[in-house]
């Protein structure tokens, strides 16, 4: 009997979006399995009674029922909270596990917009003739810097891997001491939580990348932002409960740190008179980090390879 996998990944940005080439792409990838890709609600819906596997943006408590044959529910999203649903038995969930070739170079263009005064002299100093002194008293080299990561799994890993290759040493930092991976070299450590408060204030770059949970509420919070030095920058690729905005905003404002780039944030979309988008040596992104042409390729190979695993139900 064959199989069938059911994609209902349909957004207004085109890399969230799923395309029919891409969809023939991920069925050449399983050449046993029938692929359909529905471009609205009522063609999903239509389908789903047969579908073994759906790749979903979203799922609706009630649309199980519909589903006698359901065994997984795949979504691109990275966040493992990303649906409110009660799982049946015998239902997998699968989240992406991909994003970290494309949120690595993104937070590696962070770090050296700031590092490296590209930032500030198009925001802070765009309006000024010629800012050299301005710029003189923040670039850093991104070499040789010391950078935290917090959040060390596989999208952190391949953070701390390409940061590398500017040679930075990396600390990255997890609930638990976990093994070092194959990339670092002796100036770099794996540290747990309960280490973060002595290596803040070593920190020239703090990374995170923490996933939303009751742990990770102000994680950075006043506190842990006042043992970084002041020349530190902060950036957030994770989720937006895990920083206190009111202290970074005025740890920022009072020179207290070099600055921030913040990808996801508390409220989003950002509301218009927020006070974040007039606090200085702050910038901001729209929940962007992994945005490419070939996001839906990553997932699909990714799925393609997750389904060639599934064991047989008989």
């Amino acid at each position: 009997m064959t199989k069938t996998i059911l994609i209902f990944l349909q957004h207004e940005l085109n890399s969230f979006r799923m395309d029919d080439e891409q969809a023939e792409r991920l069925a050449g990838l399983l050449p046993t399995w029938r692929v359909v890709n529905a471009h609205t609600e009522k063609e999903f819906l239509a389908v789903l009674p047969e579908a073994t596997v759906v790749c979903v943006w979203r799922f609706l408590q009630e649309w199980f029922a519909l589903a006698p044959k359901l065994r997984v529910v795949s979504t691109p999203a990275a966040g493992q909270d990303y649906f409110s649903v009660k799982w049946p038995k015998g239902v997998e969930y699968w989240n992406g596990g991909f994003h970290g070739a494309l949120m690595a170079e993104t937070a590696v263009g962070m770090l050296l917009g700031m590092t490296r005064g590209l930032f500030p002299a198009v925001t802070t100093y765009r309006r000024k003739a010629w800012p050299r002194r301005e710029l003189d008293a923040m670039m850093r080299p991104l070499a040789g810097s010391r950078v935290t990561i917090c959040g060390f799994g596989k999208i952190g890993r391949r953070i701390g891997e390409l940061l590398k290759v500017f040679g930075a040493r990396i600390f990255g930092v997890n609930a638990h001491e976990h093994p070092a991976p194959e990339f670092f070299d002796k100036y770099d450590k794996c540290l747990s939580i309960k280490d973060l408060n002595i290596i803040l204030p070593k920190t020239d770059h703090l990374v995170m990348v923490l996933p939303r949970t009751p742990e990770t509420d102000n994680f950075l919070d006043a506190r842990r932002i006042a043992l970084l030095p002041r020349h530190a920058t902060v950036c957030n690729l994770g989720r937006g409960n895990a920083i206190d905005e009111s202290a970074l905003m005025e740890a920022l404002s009072g020179g207290r740190l070099g600055g921030a780039c913040l990808d996801v944030q508390a409220i989003e979309p950002i509301p218009a008179d927020s006070p974040l988008r007039r606090c200085p040596n702050l910038w901001l992104f729209p929940h962007s980090s992994a945005l490419s042409p070939n996001y839906m390729d990553l997932y699909a190979a990714e799925v393609a390879e997750k389904v060639a695993g599934l064991p047989c139900r008989r």
